[in-house]
């Protein structure tokens, strides 16, 4: 991996906490973004010293006395990858410049948005989760979402497994609703995946007497977003 930034850059870097770090790489990233973490294995970051070495890697270590555990090269890894999906986005410079006027002018917010980060991409059990809060994230940067509905969306999207984000491919094809009018021209349901989004509490039943299916709003955005640029 070819590191370029200056060696008193990177110091002063790896001395700053590791939500400093985050918002950092944001906004400036010093990784290689032509690497896909999210193919990394745990023992290239246990065996990669280079690795090891780079800002925000360094901060997560760091937070470890006595002992680091495998626990923290995962979150490494997802932290890594968070960067470069919403490095490598669409985005548009001057909402990218407005958001890193709006931490600076107010630090408390920074913190915020940094800490939500890392709590939900802590929780990410499949590196695929990472990749779609990325991805929200980089709407909400953008200005296609607010940051409560960002808020709101990663933290349902919490309970949602990956399996079912293939399904919501099939059901944009119908406007993301089942109903009485269109279930018999719609072929075989997918009950599993329905019950999938609905427990998550993306989707409703919208009928008291049909066994219906809708996504909500949230669950819309969370597709649009989110999932639906993992195909790009």
């Amino acid at each position: 991996m070819n590191n370029k930034i200056d060696k008193s850059v990177k110091n002063n870097l790896s001395n700053k906490s590791i939500s400093q770090n985050l918002l950092n790489e944001l906004i400036s990233p010093t990784i290689d973004l032509s690497v896909d973490y999210s193919e990394l294995f745990i023992d290239d970051f246990i065996e990669n010293e280079a690795l090891k070495e780079i800002p925000i890697v360094k901060s997560v270590l760091g937070l470890i006395k006595g002992g680091i555990g495998i626990n923290q090269f995962w979150f490494a890894k997802k932290l890594m990858t968070f960067i470069r999906e919403f490095n490598k986005g669409q985005m548009e410079d001057s909402k990218v410049d407005a958001f890193s006027e709006k931490i600076k002018e107010e630090p408390k917010f920074g913190k915020k948005i940094a800490e939500k980060l890392m709590v939900i991409i802590d929780r990410n059990i499949d590196i695929i989760q990472t990749k779609v809060v990325s991805n929200l994230f980089s709407a909400y940067v953008n200005g296609l979402i607010t940051y409560a509905q960002f808020n709101d969306i990663v933290i349902t999207h919490d309970n949602l497994n990956p399996k079912a984000y293939d399904a919501l491919f099939e059901l944009e094809k119908i406007n993301f609703e089942i109903n009485s009018t269109n279930h018999d021209s719609i072929g075989r349901r997918d009950f599993e995946m329905e019950a999938f989004v609905t427990n998550s509490g993306f989707a409703i039943e919208p009928s008291d007497w049909f066994s219906g299916f809708a996504l909500t709003e949230d669950g819309k955005n969370l597709f649009e977003f989110g999932i639906k640029p993992l195909k790009n």
